[in-house]
Parts: C-alpha cells; sequence; structure tokens
C-alpha cells in the first residue's frame, strides 16, 4: 500500500510541477536544450488540460479502488490533488472564455453555419476536446508542391525540395475565389514541419478558405533571413497558382506560431522589400492580414522581456554569426524585429506630419496583447494584426 500512496503522491508533484512551469519562465542559467524542454512541458498542461482533467480523475477513480486514498496520508494526498485539479481546471476555463473573446472579435467576418463548433455541453464538444490531433473531415491536401524556382533549388543545394515546400488544404465543393492564409510552422526556426499543424488548418478549410501550410529551410542548414525570402518565395507561388485550387490571389492572410509568428509578421511588415525577395523583387509579397500565434517581436530584446542571452542565441545559432555574436548581425536583428519595425514606422509618420495614428483602445475591443506598446497596436494600420 505504501508503495502504491509513493506513487500516486510521484503523479500527483509531477502534474503540479508542471502546473508550475506554465507560469515561471525558463532560468537564464538552463542550457537552450533546457530551456526548450522548460517551455515545452509548461505548455503541455496549458495546451491539453482537458487530457490532463480526464487522466487525473481516471488516477483517482482508481486509487479509491485500491484504498490508496485511505487513512491519514491518502487524505492529504487527496487534498494535494483536489488542489491541481483545480489549478488544471483553471486553465481549460481560460482557453474555453477566450473563445467568446475570438468570436466577438471576428464576428462581422463569420457567417454561422453548419460547421460552428459544437456546444459546449454536447457529448461532439468533448470527444473533440479529448483529440489533441482533431482535422475536419472532408478536407482535400494537394501535398508536397515546390514552390522553389530550379535555380533556387539548385541554389540551396541537395535536398532542398521537401525544405521549399507546401502543402494546399481546400474543401473540394465550395466554390471559388475563397480566402487564402499562409500558414509558417514554429521551432525555434531550427526544426519544424508543415505537416505539423493546429486544428484551426483544416477547420478554416471547412469554413471556405484555402490554407497553404509551408516548409522553409531552417539553420543551421541555411541562415536567417532565408527563412523570411523561403515564405516570400511561399506567397510568389500563391499569388500565380492559387485560383487553380479555389483561391483569390488578391486575398492573402499569414499565420504563424512561435518562430512562424515572427516569419509572418515580418513577411506582412516587409511588403515588396528587395532585401527579402533576391531574384524576385518585381513580384507582390503584399499580404492583407497576420495572425501571429505565441510570437516573437523583439530579437534585440530591448525591452529585457527575456532574461536569456537571446540575441546572442540568435545571432549565432540562426543567423549563423559565429564568434562575432551580436555585433556582426546587430543591423539585421533590429530590421527584423516586428516591434522595432514599427517603431520605424511611426517615426517616419511623425517626420512627414502625418498623424501618429495609434487606435484609441477600449477594454476588449482588440485581441492583442496589452503589454505592448502603443505602436504595435497601430499595425492595424499598416496590416490588420492579430495577436495571440
Amino acid at each position: 500500500m505504501l508503495f502504491l500512496q509513493l506513487l500516486y503522491l510521484l503523479a500527483s508533484l509531477f502534474t503540479a510541477a508542471l502546473c508550475l512551469i506554465s507560469h515561471i519562465p525558463a532560468p537564464a542559467t538552463l542550457s537552450h536544450k533546457n530551456r526548450t524542454a522548460w517551455s515545452i512541458l509548461g505548455s503541455l498542461i496549458t495546451e491539453f488540460p482537458q487530457i490532463f482533467l480526464v487522466v487525473k480523475l481516471l488516477i483517482i477513480k482508481a486509487a479509491w479502488s485500491a484504498q490508496v486514498l485511505d487513512g491519514r496520508l491518502g487524505g492529504w494526498l487527496y487534498r494535494v490533488d483536489v488542489g491541481v485539479i483545480l489549478a488544471i481546471w483553471g486553465f481549460f476555463l481560460q482557453g474555453y472564455f477566450a473563445r467568446f473573446v475570438v468570436e466577438e472579435q471576428t464576428k462581422c467576418y463569420r457567417v454561422a453555419d453548419s460547421h460552428d463548433p459544437p456546444e459546449f455541453f454536447t457529448i461532439a464538444y468533448f470527444l473533440r476536446l479529448l483529440n489533441p490531433f482533431w482535422t475536419a473531415r472532408n478536407v482535400m491536401v494537394h501535398p508536397d508542391i515546390v514552390y522553389a524556382t530550379d535555380e533556387e533549388l539548385k541554389a540551396a543545394g541537395p535536398a532542398s525540395e521537401s525544405m521549399m515546400s507546401l502543402d494546399v488544404h481546400i474543401h473540394p465543393s465550395y466554390p471559388r475565389k475563397r480566402p487564402v492564409l499562409i500558414y509558417v510552422h514554429g521551432g525555434f526556426w531550427q526544426s519544424g514541419d508543415k505537416t505539423v499543424i493546429p486544428p484551426f488548418v483544416s477547420y478554416l478549410a471547412l469554413k471556405r478558405w484555402v490554407v497553404v501550410s509551408v516548409n522553409h529551410r531552417t539553420s543551421p542548414h541555411a541562415q536567417y533571413p532565408e527563412h523570411v525570402r523561403d515564405v516570400k518565395r511561399a506567397i510568389r507561388w500563391v499569388r500565380a497558382n492559387i485560383e487553380r485550387y479555389g483561391g483569390d490571389p488578391s486575398f492573402i492572410a499569414v499565420s504563424g506560431s512561435g518562430s512562424g509568428g515572427h516569419i509572418a509578421s515580418v513577411v506582412a511588415m516587409s511588403a515588396n522589400d528587395p532585401f527579402y525577395q533576391p531574384g524576385f523583387e518585381d513580384v507582390d509579397t503584399e499580404v492583407h492580414a497576420c495572425v501571429a500565434i505565441n510570437a516573437l517581436f523583439d530579437l534585440t530584446n530591448s525591452r529585457r522581456m527575456w532574461k536569456v542571452r537571446l540575441a546572442e542565441w540568435f545571432a549565432k545559432r540562426v543567423a549563423g554569426a559565429g564568434e562575432k555574436g551580436v555585433a556582426g548581425v546587430d543591423e539585421l536583428l533590429k530590421s527584423s524585429s516586428p516591434l522595432l519595425m514599427l517603431k520605424a514606422l511611426e517615426a517616419d509618420k511623425r517626420k512627414s506630419g502625418a498623424p501618429a495614428a495609434v487606435p484609441e483602445e477600449k477594454e476588449g475591443e482588440q485581441v492583442v496583447d496589452k503589454s505592448l506598446p502603443a505602436p504595435f497596436k497601430s499595425a492595424a494600420n499598416l496590416v490588420p494584426f492579430l495577436v495571440f
């Protein structure tokens, strides 16, 4: 019995540790690999609280049956687990009520139909929640379409074809001229794949969108800003070919998670910039909206939001600066930080005598991070931004 109680205690402490890790930044003394592991562990319980709730309830039921929770020690174990369950329930409610904020902000763009998510008090809703890999049915995927030219593939080197490809997700029965969303995967600029996509990709395909999931070259095989240039090449392909799949090239939005959110933001704010379009400077790479999820907006860490030496790590590991570190790519870091890019644009507006164009903000009016300074919130005057 004591052995079973010890196992139960370890399981409870592990779950409690995940709850704490999700709220505590990784210590600056940790290595990059350990910080990555810290981030992944912390996000497990915040991204999938429903899974943890079901598992915890099943464990408690099994513990009651095995009389693990009997006696004084069992009572304390039960109290610890109740506290952990309440914390997990809080994560679930936080995510659930965020749904209504998003729906309120996007109601003028949505049309209610049979593909809306099921209501909360339905079996279908909970069955969908319990499957973190849920994808919508009746969505057709056109996989592994290479968006680079033969010359670009040759210059990129062997094995680059799969890294410079995309998948197109569509619902085959919908009419043509549908809006297009380009999704960029995350992975700290060093890993990731277009096939690892969130559920909203197939859900948007059901909602009359054409979704393009993009691969790009990653470090150290390619040095930044090749990541951004590859996504620009994907936009070039979309402009020329997406009508074949029912998409409307006159409306292209871009989205991404993590490092993909950063890349998407830079893409959105550098329309037709020759620096990011070598060899295809005459191609229109403008996008009409950007949705950044868990994205990094300041590579220079100018506001000291990160305790880790982010700029040094990015310069050496992603931008290929080597021993020169930040000094070798200082201007590149600044020009690739969406927050600083917006500040520069606002400064140019003020110099030209144009109004600063920072929108008046009301509570609940915009789905943006309240901690971001006003210049970032004015992005809607350039490209409509949603920041999660």
